[in-house]
């Protein structure tokens, strides 16, 4: 289909990250566009000031009926009842096939990787579209420099694109560029199994003509043509190194091969987000841009929103806010607060996302969680999900060994927070937690801990 010629396009879960930078960029090619989403968040409130028509209620003279094309997620109950009421000249459209058409012209650069791909792919988004100039990007997150998941510069020889693996999206590109920051087993309701979704991980790298892997996947992709990594150091691919902390950022070199590309600068905390900049900074290189001018668009990165966002900081308390609802992602998030905030009490805030996930990744969870000084679990945010007899955030809490955890729900968590003389406290999850941030950030701001 020739986007070009969309006059109005309908979005079946408009508010969703991959959802809202197509409707984005339909709009700006000109087209009519609305859609409907379950929940009011602060993405969609940025959709309706840009003008994109959003409701939030199932009546059915809210639907366009003319429009001429329709978008869907696959996060959206197959049993909503939108699904019967397209016109009969017309079909519904998976996110995934519109991106292939809107990328099926253009040099593709696809990011994928159970962690690290919101954040690596909008790096490489900014690095080039701050060096390069024509490129354009659509970014699993709100990128903080632009206040948008979208940049679409006219004409671009580049696009970045955030390959998601959910609902096996990622085959429907054609990238000239593939890379694969991490492996781990996720969306098991969808793949049946981790060797499913590895199999499937390696006919995605079967469609570039480059693949760049993290080091600790070589076995599993052995026909990458460069990899990379800011934990090795053994002369051999991109590699960071001499990793430090100055003036509370990271500064880290980066070699190729053992030979020196440059000295680079992060605002963004974590020794994982060393190992992000190192993945775009070595697809810089293989295109051959400037490294002068790539430290440069490093050191001006503010990274992603809900991605380590230091929402608040004083004297008694700090919030941060992340997207984190992995494990992996999970631990991550915890070990850059200790390292920034060493000596200080960790409260973790955790919203589980899916039944499914929090029943197959439960052990992981355990593990993680555990890192905690401090946890607050919420209720399972079920998403597209029925929920499943015996799992539940109650289930969950009573495995973690930790002296200091409560189980709360949404409207207590203030009050259940401050309780608890908060010194770090970190908001994670990938439900609706978002919401609740703001709230609690304009309770702690004028907190003081009680002094006797």
């Amino acid at each position: 289909m020739n986007l070009q010629n969309v006059q109005r396009a309908y979005f079946l879960g408009i508010g969703g990250i991959g959802m809202s930078a197509i409707a984005r960029y339909l709009k700006m090619q000109g087209a009519y566009v609305s859609g409907y989403d379950k929940t009011p968040s602060d993405l969609t409130d940025q959709l309706i000031a840009e003008g994109i028509a959003v409701h939030f209620n199932e009546e059915q003279s809210n639907f366009d009926t003319e429009a001429d094309l329709y978008i869907y997620t696959p996060a959206i109950p197959q049993d909503h009842p939108y699904f019967n009421l397209v016109p009969i000249q017309h079909q519904w459209h998976k996110r995934s096939e519109v991106l292939q058409w809107i990328t099926d012209h253009t040099k593709t650069i696809a990011v994928s990787g159970t962690h690290g791909k919101t954040t690596t792919s909008a790096f490489l988004t900014h690095i080039l579209y701050q060096v390069h100039g024509q490129s354009s990007g659509f970014v699993g997150g709100v990128m903080s420099n632009y206040n948008s998941n979208l940049i679409a510069a006219p004409d671009s020889e580049y696009i970045v694109v955030e390959a998601d693996e959910f609902d096996k999206s990622f085959l429907k590109l054609n990238p000239e560029i593939a890379l694969i920051t991490s492996l781990d087993p996720d969306h098991l309701d969808i793949y049946g199994s981790f060797d499913a979704m590895k199999k499937d991980y390696q006919a995605f790298a079967s469609l570039t003509k480059t693949l760049v892997v993290n080091k600790r996947l070589l076995d599993d992709f052995q026909e990458a043509n460069h990899s990379y990594s800011a934990l090795s150091n053994s002369n051999n691919g991109y590699e960071g190194a001499n990793i430090r902390v100055v003036d509370s950022q990271f500064r880290f070199e980066v070699n190729h091969n053992g030979e020196h590309l440059g000295v680079f600068t992060s605002q963004l905390p974590g020794r994982h987000n060393v190992e992000n900049a190192v993945a775009a900074i070595s697809i810089a290189h293989i295109l051959g841009l400037s490294m002068e001018e790539v430290a440069k668009a490093v050191g001006s990165f503010k990274g992603v929103h809900r991605r380590f966002d230091r929402v608040l900081e004083n004297a008694h308390v700090r919030l941060i806010d992340d997207y984190a609802h992995h494990p992996t992602e999970i631990k991550a998030a915890i070990s850059a607060a200790k390292e920034l905030y060493p000596n200080t009490k960790i409260t973790v805030i955790f919203q589980p996302h899916l039944y499914s996930r929090t029943r197959d990744l439960e052990d992981g969870f355990v593990e993680s969680l555990s890192e905690a000084d401090v946890v607050i679990l919420l209720p399972i945010y079920p998403a597209r999900e029925k929920p499943i007899d015996g799992v539940s955030s109650a289930n969950l809490l009573k495995k973690l060994s930790l002296k200091t955890k409560h189980l709360v729900e949404k409207s207590h968590l203030g009050k259940a927070v401050l309780s608890l003389s908060p010194e770090t406290v970190i908001v994670l999850g990938a439900g609706d937690i978002d919401r609740s941030v703001k709230p609690l950030a304009k309770l702690l701001e004028n907190w003081k801990p009680d002094v006797e």
